[in-house]
C-alpha cells in the first residue's frame, strides 16, 4: 500500500510488486484533528480500497508513507514539516498501532524520484533528480539509483536554493528561495498581482474577469495575447527556473531532470525555453552529455507509487 498525508489531501492506493497502480481513492486532511486521527483516517481508505478490490490485510506485504518535510534516518518519524506544523511526528508508530506490516515513511518528494527513476521518466539512468513544483517546491535526488539525502537526512531541500538573494522573502526567513520565486503558488501570485493593479491587463480576460480562476498557465496566455507585462513577467519566471536547474546541473550533473507537479500544467510551453537557458549555462556542455530536462511520466501518481514501493527500495539497498 502507499499513502500520502498532505495538507490538503489524504490519499492511499493499492501498488503491485512491478509499480503499477491498481486503486486509489482520497479524503479530506483534517490537520486540525491531529495526527492520530489523520492516520485513522488514512487506515479507512486503505481498508475501503482493500474491501473494493475484494483484497483483505494478508495480501498486503508493507505500507509506505509518503509525507512532508525532512524524514529521520530511520524512516520512522517527520522531524520536521512546517507546511503541517509537525516537529517529531511519530508516523511510523502511529500505522503500527493499526497494523501488523512493515511500515516505511519517507519524504513525498523523495518517493517521486523513486518510482520516476524505477519506473518513469528516469527509469534505466544511474543519475536522477525529480523537481516537485507545487503549492511549495521539493525535489529527490538518485545518485547511482540511491536516494541522496546528505548528512542526517537533512539534505536535498532544493527548495530552499537562494537563487536571487534580494528576491521575494520566503517563509523560511530567506529572501530569493526556488520556492519563493518558482512555485506554482509564486507564479500565481504574480499573475494575481497584476491583474490586480492593472485592470486593462489580459490576465482579466484569459481567466475570464474572475481572479480565483487563474492557474499557472494564465499568465503566458496572457502574454502570448500581447499584454506585455504578462510577457515580461513570465519571462522572469522561466529566466529564475532556468537559474535554479542551471545550478543543480552543475553540481550534480544527472542524466534526468524530471518536472512533477501542478507546474506540469504549462508543459513544453515552460520546459522549451528553460532548456535553451539551462544548456547555455552548463559548465561542461562542451564535453559532456547533457541533462534530459523532461516531465513526469508518472504524473499524480508518483508519489504514491514511491511510496508503495519503498520496502523493495529500502531491502534492495540494505543487500
Amino acid at each position: 500500500m502507499g499513502v500520502e498525508l498532505g495538507a490538503k489531501l489524504i490519499q492511499a492506493a493499492i501498488i503491485n510488486k512491478d509499480g503499477r497502480l491498481l486503486a486509489r481513492d482520497k479524503a479530506p486532511a483534517n490537520l486540525e484533528d491531529g495526527l492520530e486521527a489523520m492516520v485513522k483516517d488514512a487506515a479507512k481508505l486503505i481498508n475501503a480500497l482493500l474491501e473494493d478490490e475484494e483484497l483483505d490485510m494478508r495480501s498486503v506485504k508493507s505500507i509506505g508513507v509518503a509525507v512532508p518535510g525532512i524524514v529521520d534516518e530511520e524512516g520512522s518519524c517527520v522531524l520536521k514539516a512546517h507546511v503541517m506544523n509537525w516537529r517529531n511526528a511519530p508516523i511510523q508508530q502511529e500505522f503500527e498501532k493499526l497494523f501488523d506490516v512493515p511500515i516505511h515513511v519517507e519524504n513525498d518528494a523523495h518517493c517521486a524520484a523513486i518510482a520516476e527513476s524505477t519506473c518513469g521518466a528516469a527509469e534505466n539512468l544511474e543519475h536522477s533528480m525529480t523537481i516537485n513544483i507545487g503549492t511549495g517546491i521539493s525535489g529527490g535526488i538518485m545518485i547511482h539509483n540511491r536516494l541522496y539525502t546528505g548528512y542526517a537526512n537533512a539534505g536535498a531541500v532544493i527548495g530552499h536554493m537562494v537563487i536571487d538573494r534580494h528576491g521575494k522573502e520566503c517563509y523560511c526567513g530567506q529572501r530569493g528561495c526556488f520556492e519563493a520565486l518558482c512555485s506554482a503558488k509564486a507564479l500565481i501570485d504574480t499573475t494575481r498581482e497584476i491583474a490586480e493593479r492593472n485592470l486593462d491587463s489580459k490576465i482579466h480576460q484569459v481567466c475570464g474577469n474572475d481572479l480565483s480562476q487563474i492557474t499557472v498557465k494564465t499568465l503566458w496566455e496572457a502574454g502570448n495575447l500581447g499584454d506585455a507585462e504578462a510577457k515580461e513577467a513570465f519571462g522572469e519566471y522561466v529566466e529564475n527556473f532556468a537559474v535554479a536547474l542551471s545550478n543543480f546541473a552543475n553540481v550534480l550533473m544527472p542524466e534526468a531532470i524530471v518536472i512533477c507537479g501542478g507546474i506540469t500544467g504549462l508543459g513544453e510551453d515552460l520546459l522549451r525555453p528553460v532548456r535553451e537557458k539551462v544548456f547555455a549555462a552548463i559548465y561542461s556542455k562542451d564535453i559532456a552529455t547533457l541533462p534530459l530536462i523532461k516531465q513526469s511520466e508518472m504524473g499524480s501518481a508518483a508519489v504514491l507509487v514511491g511510496a508503495g514501493m519503498l520496502s523493495a527500495y529500502r531491502r534492495e539497498i540494505e543487500e
